[in-house]
């Protein structure tokens, strides 16, 4: 080894497109994960959770074409198996039920947060690694279940301050729009077919709002479609919920449509939803309604999350069929719109009280005191070293920390302590009956 090696140092950052988390970012992070568990769990929703790598074939049967070949993290393990860590998670979603699909009870409501990888280009409100919320209801047919799932990101929402003035969910149907390109445009294969003359339409749909119309027009050109073909696309691209009403007896999609915005208004959740023909969702397995969550902060204008309906979870693992309905929400993305929105909140730690060490003859005594408090459930930091009181104060001050028990000599001998409140600096000698576990009202 010579001598450049061993002084040169590595570097700080973490690997590009991922994340350190100081305390006062896991503070937010935290705040966040609280939020999604919250709703979820008054929704009646179990959380679950499954590895973070998986077998290769896995996504590239399940995930979409552009995620398997270009942003999926992939590696060959020791026993030469390719395996790859997720890049999202429907398809183990979809592995576990199959594995147990006759033991566990249907209806399915579960939820997960966990940590997903992608191979593409950082940039705001989008990272190569990011904490993905997901949420699922299998083994409802009914579009309640279509209903009762997309409630829950609006819930989560206004649980953080947002308002309906800030976010607006987009929805179609993957049927609808099969149904007329198919019936009404004449075009020829399926959407879930790659290559066919729809699955193109359809990419091409998906990618509408991000481009010109007449950008749009030429992406149809190239794949096959003529002029008057072209024209009933852009018809059809403008269509109002009246005009899927005309093909509710002839399309199962518009039927859908029409009976989630009524079981929806009726709950009080329609004014959150906007029929969007272009809608589509990237996914090749979404059959029915699908969604997409904006962001109506005109300096972020964006799409936050997606979800939809998918008729045929378990198939690859299963002659069983099994439909499901849900939603997957990144952290990145929802951080940025609370930043944009001014949502979030001033977070404190969660050290309830500070004591401090006097000096080395008392440090016994503040061990002792720490060690009660923690007995009582009261999240307890205790200083360690016998600096000066004003230092220690200083501290308790920058951490947030609203409460500090100052034992000196005089305390001792009374058998009391001092518990100074930090934030109306004020103080008061107290027995260590008198302080129970989220209850410092004796100032």
């Amino acid at each position: 080894m010579n001598k450049n090696t061993k002084t040169k140092k590595l570097p700080t950052r973490p690997y590009k497109g991922a994340r350190d988390f100081y305390p006062k970012d896991m503070l937010i992070r935290n705040y966040i994960f609280d939020t999604w568990k919250r709703v979820c769990k008054r929704y009646g929703f179990e959380e679950y959770d499954f590895p973070f790598i998986e077998s290769w074939d896995l996504y590239a049967a399940k995930t979409g074409e552009e995620i398997v070949n270009k942003q999926l993290y992939w590696f060959k393990d020791r026993g030469g198996r390719k395996v790859a860590i997720r890049p999202e998670k429907t398809p183990s979603v979809a592995r576990m039920i199959a594995a147990r699909i006759n033991e566990i009870s249907k209806p399915i409501k579960w939820f997960n947060i966990g940590n997903c990888w992608r191979y593409e280009k950082p940039q705001k409100g989008r990272g190569r690694e990011f904490f993905q919320f997901d949420c699922d209801i299998l083994g409802v047919n009914d579009v309640a279940a279509d209903v009762e799932v997309f409630s829950i990101p609006i819930e989560i929402m206004k649980a953080l301050g947002a308002t309906s003035k800030m976010f607006e969910i987009k929805i179609s149907n993957r049927r609808l729009v099969e149904y007329f390109l198919k019936e009404i445009a004449v075009l020829q294969g399926d959407i879930s077919s790659p290559g066919s003359q729809i699955s193109k339409t359809a990419k091409a749909i998906d990618t509408k709002p991000k481009i010109s119309a007449s950008e749009f027009d030429e992406l149809l050109k190239e794949a096959g479609l003529k002029k008057n073909q072209i024209e009933k696309i852009n018809e059809f691209l403008n269509y109002t919920l009246d005009d899927v009403k005309k093909y509710i007896d002839k399309c199962y999609g518009a039927k859908e449509l029409i009976e989630f915005f009524e079981i929806a208004d009726s709950s009080g959740y329609g004014k959150y939803f906007k029929f969007s023909p272009e809608i589509m969702r990237g996914f090749d397995y979404y059959t029915g309604n699908v969604i997409e969550q904006f962001d109506l902060n005109p300096d972020n204008n964006r799409s936050m999350y997606g979800g939809g309906r998918y008729d045929d979870l378990v198939g690859l693992f299963s002659k069983e069929k099994l439909t499901g309905v849900g939603f997957a929400m990144g952290d990145i993305t929802l951080l940025e719109f609370l930043k944009g929105w001014n949502l979030l909140p001033t977070l404190q730690t969660d050290t309830q009280i500070m004591v401090t060490v006097f000096d080395k003859d008392l440090r016994k005594k503040s061990f002792e005191t720490a060690q009660t408090l923690r007995g009582k459930g009261i999240n307890t930091f205790l200083y360690l070293e016998d600096d000066k009181l004003d230092k220690q104060l200083k501290y308790a001050d920058r951490k947030g920390i609203p409460y500090v028990i100052i034992i000196g000599p005089d305390e001792v001998k009374k058998g009391k302590v001092v518990l100074r409140d930090m934030r109306k600096k004020e103080q008061k000698e107290a027995s260590m009956s008198e302080i129970n576990h989220g209850d410092f009202n004796i100032l």
